[in-house]
């Protein structure tokens, strides 16, 4: 991390532009070590702790456990929380019960750990090794969640959704009619409740999965053109632009005979994938809810029981809620929702390829997102000037293409 004491103003700015990374959703171009605050582990702090509380509360068992058993295992899932969380802090000369400043090795063991010791305790090894697995999966997600900065990406999205409402109630009007057209004509159809009615478990989770995964493999096989037209500088003074609003907007540039660019890494690229991708995967997200949606009610109005029954070729349907408008019986069975979902998810499919095709958005898109893009290269272009210039930082550099140009 850059040094940031007060005898240091060049450092407490690039601590400044690497907390700029973090909020715009480019945590992956700090090129400093990431210790304290911007350490994934450590930002995900407010998840992990009821993440952790909640994985030790579900080794309660209220019906096998008596009451005292069950008040002993609580206590001993919060005390171990307390006892690591105090102990760590005195180690580090902190405050007691002072916010940590890093989440380490043994935190992050105490939360895999933590919540299988009660079980253990009552000699349930295989409930423990579950809730271990559990809790392992569960901090990879926590973990990835917040090392790729997605709550910030998130946000970001919600914004962008907003500003490019206009753009996309346009497209969802165009692409609407003939896909609520083609969609009703199937949800009507007896072979489609045959099929998707009757997929169950992890086969319906891998039909479902292949749309989403069909669709996303489109979007990103235009995310390398679409950065590389937005990533190209024309001038040192199109960066200084760039940088202008910044924290970096007061650091150093490299000279024009300098070399100034250097390659982005893996998890870099995934950055900025991310940072392209997650508004318009927010917005596709919007309609597949919004087309789910429509299918279950209409569904609830115009699909009777005894019409699913015949269409699926089952006696038994599993009804989830029921009630009567108008002394007509809606029912919201389990087969509505699957066919809904199924062409939600369908529908999502078909509306990413038009989002990523369709010119008139594709060039709103661009102009919305591509100053974005452009603004955190400038900012990492600055920031590892300055590394440089420290020492801190030694990495192959190469020259933009102007430069190139003048010194042949």
């Amino acid at each position: 991390m850059a040094d940031v004491s007060s005898d240091d103003p060049v450092g407490a700015q690039l601590r400044e532009v690497e907390s700029w990374f973090i909020k715009r959703g480019v945590p992956h171009f700090v090129e400093t070590e990431n210790e304290g605050i911007l350490d994934a582990p450590t930002r995900a702090l407010p998840i992990l702790v009821p993440a952790y509380l909640l994985l030790g509360l579900n080794a309660l068992d209220l019906q096998g456990l008596t009451l005292a058993e069950n008040l002993a295992t609580a206590a001993v899932v919060i005390v171990l929380l307390i006892a690591t969380w105090a102990i760590r802090n005195r180690v580090r000369g902190l405050p007691t019960f002072a916010r940590p400043t890093d989440i380490d090795r043994p935190e992050l063991a105490l939360f895999v750990v933590g919540p299988a010791v009660p079980v253990l305790m009552f000699g349930q090894l295989t409930d423990a090794v579950r809730t271990m697995l559990q809790a392992t999966l569960l901090l990879a997600i926590i973990y990835g969640w917040s090392s790729y900065g997605l709550g910030p990406l998130t946000r970001w999205a919600a914004r962008r959704t907003g500003d490019q409402f206009a753009a996309l109630i346009s497209l969802v009007g165009r692409a609407l009619p003939l896909l609520l057209l083609f969609n009703t004509f199937l949800f009507i159809n007896a072979e489609v409740w045959e099929v998707a009615g009757n997929l169950t478990g992890i086969a319906f989770v891998i039909i479902v999965g292949t749309f989403f995964l069909l669709g996303a493999i489109f979007a990103l096989s235009r995310v390398p053109g679409f950065i590389r037209s937005v990533s190209e500088f024309d001038s040192m003074a199109a960066i200084e632009a760039d940088l202008v609003g910044t924290p970096a907007a007061d650091l150093p540039l490299p000279g024009e005979g300098e070399a100034t660019v250097s390659r982005l890494r893996f998890r870099q690229k995934v950055n900025i994938a991310l940072l392209v991708l997650f508004g318009q995967a927010l917005q596709i997200t919007l309609v597949v809810i919004a087309l789910t949606a429509f299918f279950v009610g209409f569904g609830l109005l115009a699909i009777s029981l005894a019409t699913t029954s015949r269409w699926m070729g089952i006696d038994d349907v599993h009804v989830l809620w029921e009630t009567s408008l108008t002394g007509r019986d809606l029912v919201l069975s389990e087969p509505l929702l699957r066919v809904s979902i199924f062409l939600g998810m369908f529908s999502g499919m078909y509306f990413t390829v038009l989002l990523t095709t369709d010119p008139t958005y594709r060039d709103e898109f661009s102009a919305d997102v591509g100053p974005t893009i452009r603004q955190a290269l400038a900012v990492r272009l600055a920031y590892r000037t300055v590394l440089c210039a420290r020492g801190e930082l030694d990495t192959p550099a190469r020259r933009f293409p102007w430069q190139r140009r003048r010194s042949s």
